[in-house]
């Protein structure tokens, strides 16, 4: 299998567990961790970027799955932000929200 195909492959199957991850994370957080950290591997692995859509279930600090309202909590920030604070290892990652035209 040639390299471009591999990746292309190794993007849909993170999209596909991360996606799997966050569908099993309210009834089975330790089943969505393992999930989650498998393809972060694949992707590490692969040396493929996280899509925008995928990077937000990602805590920057300990690099664990963010489940809002199960191991994260979102408030609204001063100005325009979003802060979503891991409940794994307590870091704030900040979301600039932008006001669409």
């Amino acid at each position: 299998m040639k390299r471009r195909e591999a990746k292309k492959e190794a993007v849909q199957t993170a999209a596909t567990l991360i996606e799997m991850a966050v569908a099993t994370a309210p009834s089975d957080m330790d089943l969505a961790k393992a999930q989650a950290s498998l393809a972060r591997r694949i992707m590490l692995k692969f040396n493929v970027r996280y899509d925008w859509s995928l990077r937000r279930f990602f805590c920057h600090g300990c690099k664990g799955l963010l489940y809002p309202g199960i191991n994260a909590r979102v408030r609204l920030g001063p100005g325009r932000f979003l802060l979503v604070t891991c409940g794994e290892c307590g870091r704030v990652n900040r979301k600039k929200i932008t006001k669409h035209a």
